[in-house]
C-alpha cells in the first residue's frame, strides 16, 4: 500500500493516539460512553447495542426515524492475500489490520463534514462498519449512505458494500421488554441482504454497491 494516511491525508497514528486525532465516532445526541475499537476506532460490539434499543426506541415515541446500514469490505481475504507474497514485502494481516484502521479514520471524518445531526458508527470488529442516524426520510438515509460508501471507496483499496433501512416513526409499536429483539431482527434483515449482494457480485451476478430493503 501506499502511505498509511486519513481521508484528510493525515497519517494513520497508532490507536492509543487516535481518540485525540480523529473525531469522535457519534455525533449530536447519538454521543454515548461505550468502549471504542481498537483498530477503527468506531464504537465497539457490545456495548454500542446495548445502548441502541433504548436510542431507537426514545426516537420512534419522539415521532423521529431511524436509519440502519451495515457495510463490509468487499474481498478483505483477497487484499491480505495479495499482500502476502514474496514481492512484496508486507505482512498480509498487518496490511488488513492498516485497511480497517483507515476504514474508520475515514467514516469518523465523514460524519462530522456530512449533514448527519444525530448518529453513530459502530462495528462488529472486523471490516465491516454499523451507521445508524436519526432522519427525515428514507431517501435522505439512502444518500448519506451513498455519501459515506464514496468516502470509503476512494480512500480504501478495495470497494465497500452497504445494505440499508429505515424504521419508521409510524412503525407498528413494540413493548418495552421487546426493542432489544426487535433490533436484532431488523439488523439480521439489513445483514442478510448485504450478504446475498455480496454473494452475488461473488458469482459474476448482477449486484447493487447499496441494497435497500422495507421494513414493515
Amino acid at each position: 500500500m501506499s502511505d498509511a494516511s486519513g481521508s484528510c491525508g493525515r497519517p494513520i497514528r497508532p490507536s492509543s493516539e487516535r481518540r485525540e486525532c480523529y473525531p469522535p465516532a457519534a455525533i449530536g445526541s447519538w454521543r454515548m460512553v461505550t468502549r471504542e475499537d481498537p483498530n477503527t476506532g468506531l464504537l465497539a460490539w457490545p456495548g454500542f447495542f446495548a445502548r441502541f434499543p433504548n436510542l431507537v426506541a426514545e426516537r420512534l415515541a419522539a415521532g423521529r426515524s431511524v436509519g440502519l446500514s451495515i457495510g463490509a469490505v468487499d474481498d478483505l481475504d483477497g487484499y491480505i492475500e495479495s499482500m502476502c507474497v514474496p514481492a512484496t514485502p508486507s505482512l498480509g494481516h498487518l496490511a488488513g489490520v492498516e485497511l480497517v484502521t483507515r476504514l474508520g479514520a475515514t467514516a469518523r471524518e465523514w460524519l462530522h463534514h456530512d449533514d448527519v445531526r444525530h448518529g453513530c458508527l459502530a462495528t462488529f470488529g472486523g471490516a465491516e462498519i454499523f451507521f445508524v442516524a436519526e432522519v427525515e426520510s428514507e431517501a435522505t438515509f439512502v444518500g448519506q449512505v451513498r455519501r459515506l460508501r464514496a468516502a470509503l471507496v476512494d480512500a480504501l483499496p478495495r470497494s465497500v458494500s452497504f445494505a440499508a433501512a429505515v424504521i419508521d416513526a409510524r412503525s407498528p409499536s413494540v413493548a418495552d421488554d421487546e426493542w432489544r429483539d426487535y433490533c436484532v431482527r431488523v439488523a439480521a434483515r439489513v445483514e442478510r441482504a448485504l450478504l446475498v449482494q455480496r454473494s452475488a457480485r461473488g458469482r459474476g451476478r448482477p449486484s447493487l454497491p447499496i441494497v435497500t430493503i422495507s421494513i414493515r
